[in-house]
């Protein structure tokens, strides 16, 4: 049996598009092998590849250098790609002369990619613009919704029992799961946590962790902000200044944030994710480290020190911010605000007045929910890029 490359790059991709490929095909086609390859990417925790190494089929997990040094295995073998650039997946197929499949919203190396797995209709049209032909791309759907566990009404109440403390609502603060974002996110979301404590004694804070988060960039975070935390070799708990905690959700995390009246989260796939649950969404981007955010393309290289670049980076990402109307996914995909976006210079006090206005509104949290029917929110990507992957190891 042949050997499937699956490439992906960042820790949403990693989690949210290759997690459910893997469990589809494994359940598809059980005993089909698969290698996991990480490709460069300025948003990785470095945890990506442990993460891969724990999906079913999954027998190797390698970085795209070491995948290039690989020999063709006897039989089919097949490069998949969910996510990164698009030159890792064409180089490694033509190493290892294997046909290549990628899933994209953009008909990009038409001449070399075998088949194209799309989001959406308006990726179809894209494709059709192009004159590609129909039977070379199938449109499968969001991958990101195939990665939400949908909680039954006893895993809602379990949730509910174990992290509301006996509060009437919870809310659910997610830093997300890129290093810049979580080593100062889950100080400056304690913050928040302690202002709506002090303000709200029936909102209770937590903190659902991506698998992909480094504990050691985690506890780092916490020491710079000066907040302790309980827990043995892992952080459990942080503990706030006034002495009360906010628990880590390290497992069963949707069923945490299903059971949640408002979830404050920072831009990525886990707005796409909470959507999909229909819990409330704030999202805020505080720009205070503008200059540690990772930009695509040449500004990415400019470095992290030195005053000139420092400067630089901090006036593109300024000018990035206001030329996009929108950056969260569920805001992006409507082509409207379904939700709010808070994009600026923060403190966790200001953060707490856009957290207040939606504790303080259940019609506006109410209008935010009911607002999601505008998207297209059905499952199943992941089993018809299976199917077609399948089909092709099948054919051996």
């Amino acid at each position: 049996m042949g050997l499937l490359y699956i490439l992906s790059n960042s820790p949403g991709e990693v989690s949210g598009w290759m997690g459910p490929v893997t469990r589809a095909v494994a359940a598809r086609r059980p005993g089909q092998r698969a290698a996991a390859v990480t490709l460069p990417c300025p948003y990785a925790s470095g945890r990506e590849g442990a993460h891969a190494g724990t999906m079913p089929g999954v027998e190797r997990v390698m970085n795209f250098r070491e995948a290039m040094r690989q020999t063709k295995e006897p039989g089919r073998s097949l490069v998949l790609q969910l996510g990164g650039d698009p030159m890792y997946g064409w180089a490694l197929s033509a190493k290892l002369r294997v046909p290549w499949m990628i899933y994209t919203a953009r008909p990009r190396w038409r001449g070399k990619v075998a088949h194209y797995f799309i989001p959406d209709g308006a990726a179809r049209a894209r494709f059709e613009r192009a004159g590609v032909a129909p039977e070379r791309y199938t449109v499968v759907g969001n991958l990101i919704l195939d990665s939400v566990e949908r909680p039954d009404g006893a895993a809602l109440a379990a949730a509910r029992e174990r992290y509301g403390a006996g509060c009437e609502h919870i809310i659910a603060f997610m830093p997300g799961s890129r290093p810049f974002e979580y080593e100062l996110g889950f100080g400056f979301y304690c913050e928040c946590a302690a202002l709506v404590r002090e303000r709200y004694a029936g909102w209770q804070a937590v903190l659902p962790v991506a698998p992909t988060v480094s504990e050691e960039i985690l506890r780092a975070g916490l020491e710079k902000t000066g907040l302790a935390w309980r827990g043995e070799g892992r952080v459990e708990e942080i503990i706030l200044r006034d002495g009360s905690r906010v628990p880590l959700v390290r497992e069963g995390q949707y069923a945490a944030i299903a059971a949640s009246s408002l979830a404050v989260a920072f831009p990525g796939t886990n707005n796409l994710q909470i959507a999909s649950l229909g819990v409330p969404l704030l999202m805020i981007a505080p720009l205070n480290q503008a200059h540690n955010i990772p930009l695509d393309g040449i500004p990415g290289a400019l470095p992290r020190e030195g005053a000139a670049a420092v400067a630089v980076k901090k006036k593109l990402v300024h000018w990035y911010n206001a030329k996009k109307e929108y950056v969260s996914l569920p805001n992006m995909l409507a082509g409207r605000a379904l939700l709010p976006e808070r994009r600026e210079l923060m403190t966790p006090e200001s953060a707490c007045r856009y957290i207040a206005e939606l504790i303080e509104s259940p019609e506006r949290r109410r209008e935010i929910a009911e607002g999601y029917a505008a998207l297209d929110l059905r499952r199943g990507a992941s089993e018809r890029i299976a199917r077609e992957i399948c089909e092709y190891f099948e054919g051996e």
